[in-house]
């Protein structure tokens, strides 16, 4: 452990901040908000694999989004698995870190686009409120590309190209995409989109083709689901490395992932997803069942002191989501905790944010938590970020990153370091 906090202490100030920083290869398939910093990634769980000596590492990301930290797994050659209740994250998450036939993808790709460069007869795609979000010439494009996509024999491929159906989705929608939230463009700017979606299309699948994986690597299981569900009941392993960036607060208030990702849902095939069709019903249906979305009562965080410090000082009407947020996030920290080896460890991006202008400490509050699961903060970084997609203005946002130790048979110490919004633990054999 003291050779993981001198290599995490020797770097200087700003250094995790990875101003300037832009996303390469692989990790710039699909669109997905708020996504990590492959480069911090990396940094990280290569400083923890130098120390582990052991040639079975697993990794587990109950949040796992995008799948950045997935693809750096693989990167490092750890085993993974990646959780996600949003079923566009899992789908984004499978494309990145599956292995691909160079050969069968590139006679799909001349098929398909052979496919749609010919006049045929095709079905348009109805859902409700479509018209409200694609124009019509626009509809029929995208209708003729999901035909196209259906026909493809190779369901890992067929979900290749529904990822890239979702690019050409997300810059020929009506949608305004300067948010995180659906917003429907003026209607100006609405007819002002010029209907290249074909043509798009086939830019970005041969584009996005060539940073696919050819060649194997490490095993990566993606599940989708709750994560605390899932990791209570359904993984029946312990992993040497936990490492996530859960939501900072609710969705609905937040980074609203559902929304994000539904318009492009509503047009993939439900048999190539993993959700249930009545997760898709409406636009706000994710966000509702993800962290922080049902209303709770205050049980496991009644005794949380900053928390409740911090719910004095908001308005009574928004003390409720915070609440909720809170309770599943307990729930969720308990759950990764008893996923986590005795020797392992855990790396968490946590990041604070405003309810009624006031900051919510969440960095210290999941000290405190953590303290009251039998875990003990040993130090902390900081790490700055400009969200340039927010509900307001742009803002700059101090992110921690926490690293914890736990011990085995006794009352388990924590250790926080904190850089962008993460939490890092640690289970040792010996301190």
């Amino acid at each position: 452990m003291k050779d993981i906090m001198g290599e995490l202490n020797k770097y200087p100030e700003g250094y995790w901040d990875f101003k300037g920083k832009i996303k390469k290869g692989i990790h710039n398939i699909g669109k997905y908000p708020a996504t990590m910093v492959p480069d911090m990634q990396y940094e990280l769980l290569n400083i923890i694999v130098k120390q582990i000596k052991d040639n079975n590492i697993k990794l587990l990301d109950p949040f796992c989004g995008s799948g950045t930290t997935l693809v750096i797994a693989q990167d490092l050659g750890i085993d993974s698995t990646g959780i996600d209740i949003n079923p566009y994250a899992t789908l984004l998450s499978y494309v990145k870190t599956n292995v691909y036939n160079r050969e069968k993808m590139l006679s799909a790709i001349a098929k398909i686009e052979n496919n749609l460069n010919q006049e045929q007869n095709f079905k348009e795609h109805y859902f409700y409120n479509i018209e409200k979000w694609f124009r019509k010439d626009i509809i029929q494009s995208l209708s003729k590309i999901r035909q196209c996509i259906i026909a493809e024999e190779d369901v890992s491929i067929r979900k290749f190209f529904w990822i890239c159906l979702s690019e050409t989705i997300f810059k020929f929608s009506n949608d305004r995409t300067s948010t995180f939230k659906l917003h429907i463009l003026p209607e100006e700017k609405i007819n002002l989109i010029q209907d290249d979606c074909i043509g798009f299309f086939i830019g970005k699948v041969k584009e996005n083709a060539s940073l696919l994986n050819y060649e194997e690597k490490n095993r990566v299981k993606i599940i989708y689901g709750d994560c605390c569900e899932v990791m209570q009941h359904k993984l029946n392993e312990k992993f040497k490395i936990i490492c996530t960036s859960p939501p900072y607060g609710d969705n609905s208030t937040t980074v609203t992932y559902g929304q994000a990702s539904i318009l492009s849902l509503k047009w993939i095939d439900n048999k190539d997803l993993s959700c249930e069709p009545s997760v898709l019903e409406t636009y706000s249906t994710i966000d509702k069942i993800s962290i922080g979305g049902e209303k709770r009562e205050a049980c496991n965080t009644k005794d949380i002191q900053l928390l409740n410090e911090y719910l004095n000082e908001i308005s009574v009407d928004k003390r409720g989501k915070v609440i909720n947020f809170f309770e599943d996030y307990y729930i969720a920290l308990k759950s990764i905790e008893s996923c986590l080896a005795k020797d392992g460890y855990l790396i968490m991006t946590v990041g604070n944010r405003s309810v009624d202008a006031i900051m919510q400490p969440l960095d210290n509050i999941t000290i405190e938590i953590a303290d009251k699961l039998g875990l003990q903060m040993v130090s902390k970084f900081n790490r700055n970020i400009l969200y340039k997609k927010t509900t307001t203005k742009n803002v700059v946002v101090k992110n921690y990153f926490l690293l914890y130790l736990f011990l085995p048979e006794t009352v388990p110490t924590l250790i926080t370091n904190l850089v962008k919004s993460a939490l890092f633990l640690n289970r040792l054999k010996n301190v």
